[in-house]
Parts: structure tokens; sequence; C-alpha cells
């Protein structure tokens, strides 16, 4: 590998996909989203709920291909990696030069979510999404909400900066860019 890895973490809905987008163009760099590879989100129910009961062991959350996008990406130069696990993930986190967690209370983040995936639904499919959207919401206690505390205790501690995802796109842009165009990224 040549170029640096840039990850960007944090929780669904934080900000993650749009400030990667914006990020990986500013700098002329590649992208790579973890969403893209990973395969876990589309287990049954009793799987997902196994694997919170034993621990949420994210080396069980293989991304087939990751990797290995990671580091051809990484060849043309630098790379923003879009990705809720950083460091933490066995498979992709030693590949990570740089890592950022975007700092969203998990309500804010959860409504942008809801927002963005109302917002891609063709509106003859609007009472699928609502039927969907409600079992998501039922769930979000029993799934989401653990999973988001399974983060914080493992994905911030192996990030070197928290950044405020609160902050206007702008603005959290700009910090970023100086973040990664200093040091040992210049």
């Amino acid at each position: 590998m040549s170029g640096p890895v840039i990850a960007l973490c944090g929780f669904p809905g934080a900000g993650k996909s749009t400030l990667a987008r914006a990020l990986a163009q500013r700098l002329g760099a590649r992208l790579v989203e973890y969403d893209r590879f990973e395969t876990f989100t589309q287990r049954p129910l009793p799987e997902v709920l196994d694997w919170l009961a034993s621990g949420a062991r994210y080396a069980r959350l293989h991304a087939p291909g990751l990797d290995a996008a990671l580091r051809l990406a990484a060849r043309d130069g630098a790379v923003v990696f879009d990705t809720p696990l950083g460091r933490a993930h066995p498979q992709t986190g030693g590949l990570i030069d740089r890592c950022f967690w975007l700092d969203c209370p998990a309500d804010l983040a959860l409504a942008r979510k809801v927002a963005q995936l109302a917002g891609e639904v063709p509106q003859a499919e609007s009472a699928r999404f609502v039927a969907w959207l409600s079992g998501y919401l039922a769930l979000y206690p029993t799934i989401i909400r653990p999973a988001c505390d399974v983060q914080v205790q493992r994905v911030i501690p192996l990030c070197d900066a928290t950044i405020d995802g609160t902050a206007p796109i702008d603005m959290v842009l700009e910090t970023l860019v100086a973040k990664c165009t200093t040091g040992r990224l210049g």
C-alpha cells in the first residue's frame, strides 16, 4: 500500500457517507464504503440476536473483498474509508492510517438515517417502506441501540480524534481536511 487510508466512523446516520464523499472529492482520494461489502445485515434476526448475546465480536462481521479493495485503492494514493467499525474491525483495522469518530447523538443519527431512507423510497413503495420502518423502529432497542453501545466501547478509543458530527457539514469538512493534510498524511 502506498496511499494513506483515512477512516470516518460513527453511528448509522452520523454523516459518514456524506462526509466521506465530500472529503474524498476534496482530497482527490478514492472512496471505499464498508456498506458495499458487508453481508451481516442480510442475516436472519436470530443470527443477529445471537451475535449480540455472544459478545458482538467484530471478527464475525465479514465483508468479503473489503480488505483487498482498500489495498487496491491505496495503490493509487489516499483513500477515504466510510466504515462504522474503524480500527476495531480485525479485517481492515490494520490498514487504517488515520481514524475519526463523527460524534452525533443517537437520536439525531436515527432521525437522519430514517430521513435519508425515506427520501430514497419511490412513492409507489411508500406503504412497504412504512411497514419496514415500523419493524426497524420496533427492533431499535433490541438490536441497533446495543450495537451502537458496542461501537462506543470499541471504536471510539481506537480513533485519532472525535469530530463534532452535529456541526454544519462545511465546518466538519474543513476540520477533517485540516486534520488529514497535516503531519504524516501531508
